[in-house]
């Protein structure tokens, strides 16, 4: 091997050299970079928020994130290789938004994306250094101030960084009257734009719950129509209502629509007497009110019963366990386990009597007089034999069940008199 090779190869493996220990240096800096941890201070009580995604400014996920803006107060790193000298620089950015890269230029980021920024960066040195083998990259991403004022539990300043999102940053600050679909946004040059946090979280349009820069300020409206819906609808819930949405928009948008097993004769709305009385009264809508679109107001109560609850029933009466506490000991003799108890039990159109015994067979305790429970019915008694009917899984009861049948289920003296 020459001279010339000799010098080739030294020169190839310094500069592989410089770039490992270059790169190193980059990765410790980043891994040991303080994690800026927020605390929300309100009436007086401090909370210390670990939401990494929401609260948190970390680095390492900040470089994950494409679109990640630089933010006056983010602190970067470059280093390369100017020949065989390793060089490093430190490189905040400032609200003027104009960064010094090296000796080498000044590269104004305003509106940049992380990926962006590094790219230019990087250029810059390679265009200066053709062998420099640049590294940038973020390790301190900056921590800003947000203020949130409306109808909000306080007015307050707090702490967010660049991938905060709206949602999570006002969270903790809503009360019962705070409005989620005109949460406006007034950033540092005074622009105002009105986002609806529901579109966000109940359709994944992030648009409309967007990340905080800043100087933001976050004004909270009063909500104006606030209804509840529940029984047999996909979505139970509490809703805000925009200006011209009411029953129909209630049912079908907001609670995905309504079970198979919905019972559309008789909606059940529940609303203030009035303004200056707050008793509430009932009344009875149909379907025919859906389609209508009725109007609902504030605070409004909708209720949709399910077909199952118009089911028939017979009444179980005698030696049962408490329907209210429905638990016993076994193995205990005691008043609790001999008292006489009744409850409604609904059954199936066409099922007989040894499906519905399967069914309650929970209610029975060991005083239960198995072989003795009767059914009456018009005056007369009919005997089931429900301890045959348990034993034997095959067996098949010859009665249907019927309305207004009593099953009663006598005293079982285990012990004796």
């Amino acid at each position: 091997m020459n001279g010339a090779s000799r010098i080739k190869i030294s020169v190839k493996f310094l500069f592989q050299l410089v770039f490992i220990l270059i790169s190193a240096q980059l990765f410790a800096q980043v891994m040991e970079s303080p994690v800026a941890s927020v605390t929300i201070e309100e009436n007086g009580k401090s909370e210390t928020v670990a939401e990494s995604v929401q609260l948190l400014a970390d680095a390492t996920l900040a470089m994950s994130v494409p679109n990640y803006p630089v933010t006056a107060g983010d602190v970067y790193s470059l280093a390369f290789a100017a020949g065989s000298t390793p060089v490093h620089y430190t490189i905040p950015v400032d609200t003027s938004y104009k960064i010094r890269v090296a000796n080498l230029g000044v590269i104004t980021c305003a509106g940049l994306t992380y990926n962006q920024l590094k790219a230019q960066v990087e250029y810059l040195v390679s265009k200066n250094y053709p062998f420099a083998a640049p590294q940038f990259v973020l390790t301190n991403p900056a921590i800003f101030l947000v203020s949130i004022v409306g109808e909000v539990k306080s007015s307050v300043e707090r702490k967010a960084w660049a991938l905060t999102r709206l949602s999570a940053f006002i969270s903790s600050s809503m009360t019962e009257y705070s409005s989620i679909r005109k949460v406006t946004v007034v950033s540092a040059n005074g622009k105002k734009k009105t986002f609806d946090l529901y579109a966000a979280t109940r359709y994944g349009d992030f648009s409309q719950d967007p990340y905080l820069r800043p100087s933001d300020k976050i004004e909270i409206g009063r909500v104006e129509r606030k209804v509840s819906v529940f029984g047999a609808v996909e979505r139970e819930g509490t809703y805000e209502l925009l200006q011209k949405e009411n029953l129909k928009e209630l049912i079908e948008s907001y609670a995905n629509g309504v079970k198979k097993t919905a019972n559309l004769s008789q909606i059940r709305l529940v609303r203030l007497s009035d303004e200056n009385n707050p008793l509430e009264k009932i009344q009875y809508l149909t379907e025919n009110d859906i389609k209508s679109n009725f109007v609902l107001c504030d605070r409004d109560k909708v209720y949709i019963a399910d077909w199952s609850e118009w089911q028939p029933f017979v009444e179980l009466k005698g030696i049962i366990k408490n329907p209210l506490a429905m638990h016993y000991d076994p193995n205990a003799n005691d008043a609790e386990n001999s008292s006489i108890y009744r409850i409604k039990i609904t059954f199936y159109v066409g099922e007989d009597y040894a499906s519905l015994i399967r069914r309650i067979k929970k209610y029975f305790t060991l005083f239960s007089d198995l072989k003795g429970m009767y059914i009456e019915r018009d005056g007369k008694e009919i005997i089931l034999d429900a301890d045959k009917i348990l034993q034997d899984l095959a067996f098949t009861s010859p009665y249907i069940v019927e309305k207004n049948d009593v099953i009663i289920v006598p005293y079982l003296p285990v012990f004796g008199n």
